[in-house]
């Protein structure tokens, strides 16, 4: 198409999206925001490295947020309208993607290295705690290597990528397909939407199992950190009550995962006993069908709620680990979840009322988007109150060790509700020895503040 790589081609792609049969614009924004997700985790997972490098449980921690990363963006190639030179490519990411998919399950059920699970102490020896960071990866990719090599290669084991180009006025039988394994095929096009060119995946029953095993596994590390929450709470220890608060964070982190790609996963499990198992690149050969439209409703609420699943689980983790180590780094996390959640909300509402005001009076969908819009604007402060109020349960108020120390100071010259001139005095050089901002100690006091009673409203 001569005009596939410009702007045109996107805005032509975005508009042409009705949630039945014409999807290629959703892929485009699901790798937009797959492309954020992963510079988001990696991130939060250079900062737990940097924070102590030297800990096996941030290396731990650090390793999974980066796999989790490289994980969603699973469909990276939509963003842009490759031609059938990238095939190749493709390839050898699938390879890197069931890689990583084989690695988070064996990190999912290492957790017990840094957490007291029943039956699994042996798993905090040093001598292995301080090795899974190497040792996890290279077991992943041996595991992947032998599948590779028994199945007889990479096409036999995960199955070949297709470039499929429909011309202009394209009908049935005119696709022009190119595979990454040579062989020739042709398939149909919906001619309302032509031109336009797409890439897919074939997949094998390998590729299915491994796409689905992390999710199971996830459900095994949520009963793991679950178990240790508990047998942490259990002792009065400081440094227990510091690990069962991570392993909370963490279970939570785990949750969230499971509660969303479990119920998408299992939509892909009815869609496929209603309608038939579906191979993603049987749409080439497919005319318009409800299989294929509830197909592509199951597909894209797993490709979406693994992004959020991926946001929400590098939020909690991070929480967990830096909670304590890193100055209001608390703070900074329920703010992002915060924002992250009402532009997902946002969005998802735009597109949703666009598509029915469309559908409902034709024309351009944008009215919907207004009419969603507007009382958003206009609703913004309280709607955000009721996310940072849940975002605060998820993550309670932390603090490090310096600002611990700055609150029992601030806490002993507030015995008398007052601070005089040199008490404030003292308090400054306290917070400047401590490292801590001007901004910091103001929330620190604030929040010493609002959890005191003052005498005047004891009477």
């Amino acid at each position: 198409m001569a005009e596939s790589g410009s702007f045109a081609w996107y805005l032509k792609t975005l508009r042409d999206i009705d949630f039945e049969y014409a999807w290629a614009g959703m892929g485009i924004i699901h790798a937009f925001l797959s492309i954020m997700t992963l510079i988001f985790l990696f991130t939060l997972a250079t900062m737990i490295f940097r924070a102590r490098p030297d800990s096996p449980e941030n290396r731990f921690m650090s390793l999974m947020l980066y796999v989790e990363g490289l994980k969603t963006i699973v469909t990276w190639y939509a963003i842009y309208p490759f031609g059938p030179e990238i095939l190749p490519l493709m390839q050898h990411w699938r390879v890197i993607f069931y890689t990583m998919n084989l690695l988070s399950i064996l990190m999912y059920l290492s957790l017990s290295s840094f957490y007291p699970v029943k039956y699994l102490k042996f798993m905090s020896k040093d001598s292995i705690k301080n090795n899974l960071y190497w040792a996890l990866p290279a077991i992943a990719i041996a595991l992947m290597t032998i599948l590779i090599t028994t199945s007889g290669g990479v096409y036999e084991a995960i199955n070949g990528s297709l470039h499929v180009e429909c011309p202009t006025g394209g009908a049935e039988g005119s696709a022009i397909v190119e595979t990454s394994y040579g062989e020739e095929m042709t398939g149909n096009c919906f001619q309302e939407h032509s031109p336009y060119s797409y890439l897919i995946m074939e997949q094998s029953d390998l590729g299915r199992l491994l796409l689905m095993s992390p999710v199971l596994t996830a459900f095994i590390a949520l009963a793991f950190m679950r178990n240790a929450q508990k047998s942490l709470s259990v002792d009065e220890d400081d440094e227990a009550a510091q690990k069962s608060t991570e392993a909370r964070a963490i279970f939570i982190g785990f949750g969230g995962k499971t509660f969303f790609q479990g119920m998408t996963l299992g939509l892909m499990i009815i869609v496929s006993a209603v309608y038939g198992q579906f191979n993603a690149a049987d749409m080439i050969e497919m005319e318009a069908s409800a299989s294929m439209k509830y197909y592509f409703i199951a597909l894209y609420a797993w490709l979406f709620s693994s992004l959020f699943a991926g946001l929400f689980e590098g939020t909690m983790f991070t929480y967990a680990v830096l909670k304590n180590d890193v100055l209001g780094i608390d703070e900074k996390l329920r703010k992002t979840f915060s924002t992250a959640i009402f532009a997902t909300f946002g969005a998802i509402a735009f597109l949703v009322a666009s598509e029915i005001v469309e559908n409902l009076i034709g024309g351009s969908g944008w009215m919907g988007g207004v009419l969603i819009g507007a009382p958003l604007i206009v609703l913004r402060k309280p709607v955000f109150g009721m996310i940072n109020g849940f975002s605060s349960r998820l993550m309670p108020e932390s603090f490090t060790a310096g600002e611990r120390s700055y609150l029992e100071a601030y806490s002993t010259v507030m015995d008398d509700f007052e601070v005089t001139e040199g008490e404030r005095r003292l308090l400054v050089l306290t917070a400047n020895n401590l490292g801590l901002s001007e901004a910091r100690v103001e929330h620190l006091e604030s929040w010493h503040n609002a959890t005191i009673v003052s005498p005047s409203e004891e009477e």
